[in-house]
Order: C-alpha cells, then sequence, then structure tokens
C-alpha cells in the first residue's frame, strides 16, 4: 500500500490543469485554455476508465456526467477553431478567397461562446470530488508495483481488441482512436519502457495524429457543407469552390486513414511478434 501512487498522483496533476484552466474560461473564452482543458478531461476520463477496470468499479458514470457535458460544449468552440485554421491551410493562408466563409465560421462561434459561459457558470465541481475521494480510498488498499503489473496486463488486451477492430477500421476508427488514446495515456504514467519501447509509444502517438487529423477534417467537411448547402446559391462560383474545397479535404481525410491503418497493422503486428518471442523465451527450458 501506498499513498505515492502513479495513477492518483496524475489524477492529481490533471486536476490541477483542470482547474487553471477552468478559472482562464471563466474570464474570457479562448481557443487555448479550451483546448488544454478538454484535453485534461481526457486525461482524467481515462485514468477514470483504467481505475472502473482495476477496481470493477460501475457507479461513476453520474460523477463524471457534468464534466462530460462541459467538455462537449467547449468542444463546440474547439470544432469551429480547428475549422477556420484547416480552411486557412487548404486555401494557401489566403482569407480573402472565402472571406464569407469565415465570417460564417466566426458568426457560429460567436452564438457558441455564450453556451460555453454558461455552461462554465453552471459547472459544480462535487463529482470530480467526488471521484477523487473514492479513488485516493481505493488505491490506498493496492500494492503499487502489483497494480502496476495489473495496468501493463490491461494495456496489452486492449492492444488486442484494437487488433480485432482492424478488420473494420475505417467504420471503427473514431473507437480504434479512443481505444489508443487510453493506451497512450496509461502507457506514459507507467514507468519508461514497462510496457512497450520508447519507440513504440511515438508511434502510438503518431497514430493518433493521423486518426486526430480525420476527425478534424470532418468536422470541417460538415461546417462547410452545411454553409453551402443553406446559405449560397447553386448558381455562385463561391458554391462550387466550397464544393472543391470539401472535396479536397475529403481526399486528404482518406489518406489519413489509410496511412493510420497501416501503421496500426504494422504496429500491433510488431507487438504480437514480441509477445509471441517472449512467451516462448519464458517456456524454454531455463527461462526466465
Amino acid at each position: 500500500m501506498s499513498a505515492d501512487n502513479f495513477i492518483i498522483n496524475q489524477w492529481h496533476a490533471e486536476l490541477q490543469v483542470f482547474q487553471q484552466n477552468f478559472l482562464l474560461l471563466k474570464e474570457q473564452i479562448n481557443a487555448e485554455p479550451v483546448h488544454d482543458l478538454r484535453v485534461a478531461i481526457k486525461k482524467l476520463r481515462s485514468y477514470l476508465n483504467l481505475y472502473v477496470i482495476l477496481f470493477k468499479e460501475k457507479n461513476f458514470k453520474d460523477a463524471f456526467e457534468k464534466t462530460k457535458k462541459l467538455f462537449s460544449v467547449l468542444g463546440r468552440h474547439r470544432n469551429i477553431e480547428i475549422s477556420k485554421q484547416l480552411l486557412l491551410s487548404l486555401t494557401g493562408n489566403n482569407k480573402s478567397i472565402l472571406n464569407s466563409v469565415f465570417i460564417y465560421l466566426q458568426l457560429l462561434e460567436e452564438q457558441v461562446v455564450p453556451y460555453c459561459q454558461q455552461s462554465l457558470l453552471q459547472y459544480e465541481k462535487t463529482g470530480l470530488d467526488e471521484l477523487t475521494t473514492q479513488i485516493e480510498q481505493d488505491i490506498q488498499t493496492v500494492d503499487t508495483e502489483e497494480t502496476k503489473n495489473k495496468v501493463k496486463d490491461i494495456i496489452i488486451s486492449s492492444l488486442e481488441n484494437v487488433k480485432h477492430d482492424l478488420k473494420h477500421f475505417e467504420k471503427k476508427s473514431h473507437l480504434i482512436r479512443k481505444s489508443l488514446k487510453d493506451i497512450f495515456y496509461w502507457l506514459k504514467i507507467l514507468p519508461e519502457e514497462f510496457v512497450l519501447t520508447k519507440s513504440r509509444i511515438k508511434i502510438i502517438d503518431k497514430i493518433l495524429d493521423q486518426l486526430g487529423n480525420i476527425q478534424d477534417h470532418e468536422v470541417m467537411i460538415t461546417n462547410l457543407r452545411n454553409y453551402r448547402k443553406t446559405i449560397l446559391s447553386n448558381a455562385l462560383v463561391e458554391f462550387d469552390l466550397v464544393k472543391k474545397i470539401e472535396d479536397t479535404a475529403t481526399e486528404k481525410k482518406d489518406r489519413f486513414l489509410k496511412k493510420a491503418h497501416k501503421m496500426t497493422e504494422e504496429l500491433l503486428s510488431k507487438i504480437h511478434k514480441k509477445n509471441k518471442s517472449d512467451e516462448s523465451r519464458l517456456s524454454a527450458p531455463g527461462g526466465s
């Protein structure tokens, strides 16, 4: 038993990041603290998922629900910011080409801001406080080294689940991203190379970048399509221009998907071979 447990340490670290950015956003809605707060919530959710598996707890969805809702509302702001950034990159940073689209996105963002402010004002941290107390109490009852080995087993099992989902990669890419994100966060709180080498953890990070690009492009395509179909007449030149950008973004998204699929397939094949090799070595006479 140890008060210095790696899971609770990381939980507290992300609570601090959450609180810092929460206070910044209550003062003013800005892209950077929105992003940082949402990343902190993702990590807290991931550690909570790990805790639920370790302790076979099932009654904490309600306690995290308000935090999950805040994550979702702030995500609307984040999605518009991402759309603006991607649109600039696809138009060669020439904002004048599609000035009306940027005005449309800016108006959407201005409509989203009051919802974000309202959610921040209404948010109550009691659920997170309850979770923190419960996790702290349960963590004190387990051996840290034993917990590390259990987390290792959970990661290996989760990687096998991802391998199974590879058969339907395009359909399940969002689910695979969520699983790999959990695996990545769990790997980062363990000692270096406790489960995977640093190079393979970096590959997971790169795969997550590719999968994140897919989601970002999907969001931008949806925003552009809504703008084109609700605002523009199909007789306008701009209608065809926006449609062309949608098509370009779709092609890029498909390339990200193929690359992520290939990278994931190659990584899991190498991990599988390494695990099989380790099993053979350990089962051989004199293995240790």
